[in-house]
């Protein structure tokens, strides 16, 4: 089988976490795991989640924290309110919990514009 361009397809490098994590691994920096779980420390929520789950994943790909301690990191940056709406259900992995945190606190988010109006 062929990739694109005539390139030979090696398995395993169909989908792009398999290729970022092989290339991170083998080129990027040694430190870059340390650096990043400093910086998904100081990431602050600021009244947009969007922006604030595209930061800590972004970081989380170098520092790859999964299960309890990233939904801890999460959770701590979100408002109480949020978290009380949250924590009415259970999360099988960590994309549904995201998903859930993305759905929850915008709500919020709207119904605090709404209250502002």
């Amino acid at each position: 089988m062929t990739g694109e361009i005539g390139y030979t397809r090696q398995e395993g490098y169909e989908f792009w976490h398999v290729f970022a994590e092989q290339a991170l691994r083998r080129f990027g920096p040694t430190h870059e795991v340390e650096k990043s779980l400093r910086e998904m420390g100081s990431v602050k929520y600021r009244g947009d989640v969007a922006k604030f789950l595209m930061e800590m994943e972004n970081l989380n790909i170098h520092a790859r924290v999964t299960g309890i301690a990233w939904r801890k990191m999460i959770e701590d940056e979100l408002p109480v309110e949020v978290l009380r709406r949250h924590s009415h259900r259970e999360y099988v992995d960590d994309g549904e919990c995201l998903e859930a945190v993305r759905t929850v606190t915008r709500a919020e988010e709207d119904f605090k514009k709404r209250k502002d109006l």
